[in-house]
């Protein structure tokens, strides 16, 4: 009888002399646990973990603001049309999913035309849907009457809306530090 009980108090008490657990136990463990988790599917009043937002913006259908214009028309192929703005002095090489401003030998910025109906970022696709827009960036830093702003580091994307009717126009990727 005393040694059941000598081994109950050395199982039970907390300030046991039995060795510490070796991390390759509580991998196991949490293996387990997680595989356990995996088929057993969410509690119904456990919500369901969101992808986080995406912490940077490097590239908006496959073109990057570092890009050359050489860049561009490697990766993308011989626009549809080129046209030259006033306004900034840029030219624009026209493509079927997006408008690459090109300043100075260089990219300035990437439209992507309503028309397209969804945008690359990082290659992650999304559809133009402020909803979906939002799911994927998180909350954006900006809103104003013609769109919602997302910043990451010193690069931004822009959701354009029409002021009057709420309708998507297109979006916008370009350097935050300029706009």
């Amino acid at each position: 009888m005393l040694k059941i009980i000598a081994l109950l108090v050395s199982v039970l008490s907390p300030l046991s002399l039995m060795p510490a657990a070796s991390p390759a136990a509580g991998l196991a463990t949490s293996e387990t646990a997680a595989h356990h988790a995996a088929v057993a599917g969410p509690a119904k009043d456990q919500a369901v973990k969101m992808k986080p937002p995406l912490q940077h913006f490097d590239t908006m259908n496959g073109i990057s603001l570092s890009d050359t214009s050489r860049d561009v028309l490697v990766k993308k192929g011989k626009p549809l049309r080129v046209t030259h703005d006033r306004w900034t002095g840029c030219n624009e090489y026209h493509y079927k999913d997006a408008v690459a401003g090109i300043c100075d030998g260089m990219v300035d910025y990437v439209h992507i035309p309503v028309s397209a109906e969804k945008m690359r970022i990082n290659g992650n696709w999304v559809s133009l849907k402020p909803s979906d827009v939002e799911n994927m960036l998180g909350k954006p830093q900006f809103v104003s009457e013609d769109g919602s702003v997302f910043i990451r580091g010193f690069h931004a994307v822009k959701l354009y809306r029409d002021p009057n009717t709420g309708a998507v126009q297109g979006a916008d990727f370009f350097d935050s530090r300029t706009e």
